[in-house]
Parts: C-alpha cells; sequence; structure tokens
C-alpha cells in the first residue's frame, strides 16, 4: 500500500488525526513501538528533526487507521513517508 504524503502538511495534521480518535492500551502500545522503530531506522540515515519525527508520527497514525495492526508492517508504512525509504522500496 503506497503513502502518498501531501507536498506540505498543516502544522496541526497529527492534532486532525487524532481528533476525535479514543485508542486502547493495546492501540496505544502498538503506535509508541512502530513509531519508535521507525525513528530509530531513520536515524541511521538521517538527522532527526522534528519536521522527519512528526511526518513519521503522522503516518504511523495513518497506517493505523488504515488497519495495519502487525508493527513491522506499520514501520514500513511509516518510513515510506520518507523518500530516501520510497526509493529503497521502489529498487526491490
Amino acid at each position: 500500500m503506497p503513502f502518498e504524503m501531501p507536498e506540505t502538511i498543516s502544522p496541526f495534521a497529527i492534532d486532525e488525526a487524532l481528533a476525535g480518535a479514543a485508542y486502547e492500551p493495546e492501540d496505544v502500545a502498538l503506535l509508541d513501538t512502530a513509531f519508535a522503530h521507525a525513528c530509530n531506522e531513520a536515524s541511521q540515515r538521517l538527522l532527526l528533526g522534528e519536521g522527519i519525527r512528526s511526518l513519521l508520527a503522522f503516518a504511523v497514525l495513518e497506517g493505523a487507521k488504515s488497519g495495519l495492526r502487525d508493527p513491522e508492517h506499520l514501520t514500513s508504512f511509516a518510513l515510506r513517508a520518507l523518500p530516501s525509504f520510497r526509493a529503497q522500496e521502489s529498487r526491490r
């Protein structure tokens, strides 16, 4: 499932993604795990700033909203929000 990120991300995109959402403790643990793994993998190639972390957080939330529940798949989905990881994926 390709991840399409808009050219510009509203500074309120994460707030909007969370609006009206309720998460069970297991869901929060899944989101936290996927986000931590995505940040860890991304930091091996990139300098992680607030923008990249926000992009990964938004992508994790979007992946979970689309039904992804496996931490590994959710992490991969989030990483595809970053161009350097999308490029690697397309070479496989």
